[in-house]
């Protein structure tokens, strides 16, 4: 386990960039070193505490507003195997972060991983990323994987936030979107009291389809709306 400034260089990156996207949203951001410890809240024994084995090599914490965060690595090679027991160890690491955690601050502790350079378009990689992110033991878990040029590096880390908490999709330059299409359900009696059960079946499947990127949904929902009661 490591913290502070004994990080690896790509994980100190990849914390910084944390961090400034949340000074950009004017949230709080602190270091939580008990969270990447190997001893449980309140314990200072044998017992109480994980062996090295059992936890990842390298791993740092960080709060950003509500959400705790446990930052760790992938491993090198893109081996499931590998993987597995990278994935086995961090959430042994976020079991001893639930310790020092209330029982609602569990519900937002998030484990984001950090790829090996060159992993973003690897489809090994891309494969392990997405069996990684299902696991939903323990915390919640989103990888970077990160581009083969460095320069990329801005890119690829900004396409990743789109996937996390710390993305705004609704925050917009002033008068950007004035003629976007959910506009015109303001013109378009969607004021109606009631629904269609129809089309609020269709809504939720629309915004459930996770092949549709947000300009895509945005046009599926204005055209279900303009379907509705339709035979």
């Amino acid at each position: 386990m490591t913290n502070g400034s004994t990080m690896s260089p790509g994980l100190t990156d990849f914390a910084d960039r944390l961090r400034s996207a949340a000074a950009g949203l004017d949230l709080t951001v602190e270091n939580r070193p008990e969270l990447a410890s190997s001893t449980f809240n309140g314990g200072s024994s044998k017992s109480t505490s994980l062996s090295p084995s059992d936890l990842p090599a390298e791993c740092h914490a960080i709060r950003i507003d509500r959400f705790n965060i446990v930052l760790s690595v992938l491993p090198d090679i893109p081996t499931l195997e590998a993987v597995r027991e990278t994935l086995r160890r961090c959430r042994n690491q976020c079991v001893v972060a639930r310790s020092y955690l209330g029982t609602n601050e569990t519900l937002d502790l998030q484990l984001l991983l950090l790829g090996p350079r060159a992993s973003e378009r690897q489809a090994a990689w891309r494969a392990l990323a997405l069996m990684v992110e299902r696991d939903d033991r323990v915390a919640r878990k989103l990888a970077w994987l990160r581009p083969e040029d460095e320069q990329q590096d801005d890119v690829s880390f900004s396409d990743f936030l789109k996937r996390t908490f710390l993305a705004r999709p609704w925050v917009h330059d002033k008068g950007k979107f004035e003629d976007a299409a959910l506009d015109e359900l303001s013109d378009s009696g969607a004021s109606t009291p009631g629904l269609p059960r129809t089309l609020a079946d269709d809504w939720e499947r629309i915004a459930l389809d996770e092949t549709k990127s947000p300009d895509d949904i945005v046009t599926a929902l204005v055209r279900a709306w303009q379907r509705r009661g339709q035979a």
